[in-house]
Order: structure tokens, then sequence, then C-alpha cells
């Protein structure tokens, strides 16, 4: 429900008030006012809710560049402050098993086997530093840009 069909129920219920009040030998005027000021509070109580609801939104660049070296890139529409390991599962680029567990081996697809052959995933931020935290850590802002290389040791 909106903000204004909210307010139209809510001013309908003060003025169905105020007619059972007079009705009652209560004052219209006093009542009218108090019923008023009754909804002015209930509408600006819904707007403060429907504000914390809508978390304010980012946007995240996340590359991959796969073991036979091409590059893949994705802008991801996410929760100012989620966790980057939740935006990645959501986009399908890991499992929300690995996701929930933190530690990476597959990504599109594309598992690093480091008993095998010595490759991982490496996770990098915007300037190529290697995170010092998995994705399970890293809580994403507006602009931020984080990239998974299959690396071989």
């Amino acid at each position: 429900m909106n903000t204004l069909h909210k307010f139209a129920v809510l001013t309908l219920s003060a003025v169905l008030t105020v007619c059972l009040l007079a009705g009652c030998g209560v004052s219209a005027s006093s009542t009218a006012s108090s019923a008023a000021s009754s909804v002015a509070s209930s509408v600006a109580a819904s707007e403060v809710a429907s504000s914390a609801a809508s978390k304010a939104q980012a946007t995240v660049e996340f590359t991959v560049t796969a073991a036979d070296g091409s590059v893949s890139s994705v802008l991801l529409n996410v929760t100012d402050g989620e966790k980057l390991s939740t935006a990645l599962a959501e986009a399908g680029i890991i499992s929300q098993e690995e996701a929930d567990a933190g530690f990476v081996t597959t990504v599109n697809g594309e598992t690093a086997d480091y008993d095998k052959d010595q490759a991982w995933w490496c996770l990098t931020d915007a300037a190529g530093e290697m995170t010092t935290v998995g994705v399970a850590d890293i809580e994403l802002h507006d602009g931020d840009s984080y990239a998974f290389t299959y690396t071989k040791g």
C-alpha cells in the first residue's frame, strides 16, 4: 500500500472517529484537531518505516578473469553494506554454499583445484591489490570494484 493510499485510509478513519465522538457529545472541533494530528503522525511514521525498509542502493563492478585469460565484468546492484559473498551468490557467480563458507573454489562454473595443479582464485580490490579478507567479510559500497583472477602457483 503506497503512502497516498495509507493517508486516505487514515483520513477516513479520522473522519469516522470525529463523527462517532461528536455523536456522543464530544466537541467536534477539538476531536477533529486531535484526529488530524493523529493522521499526520501516522503518515510520518509510515514514511520513516518505508525509508528504512528501502536501504541505500549501491553499484559495484565485479570482474572475473578465467584460466584461459578471458575477462567478464558485471555490475552488481546491491544494498549498501551488503556482503560480497551474498552479492556474488545472488548473481550466480559463486554458489550459495561457497558464499556461506566464505571460501571460493568455483567461479562462473570454473573450479580452481589447488591440490591438483596449485590453482586458486585470487580476490583483488579496485587497486589490483589482493584482499586480506575473504568474500564473506567484505561490505560493499557504491563505486567499489573487485575481481577474481584464476591463478596458478
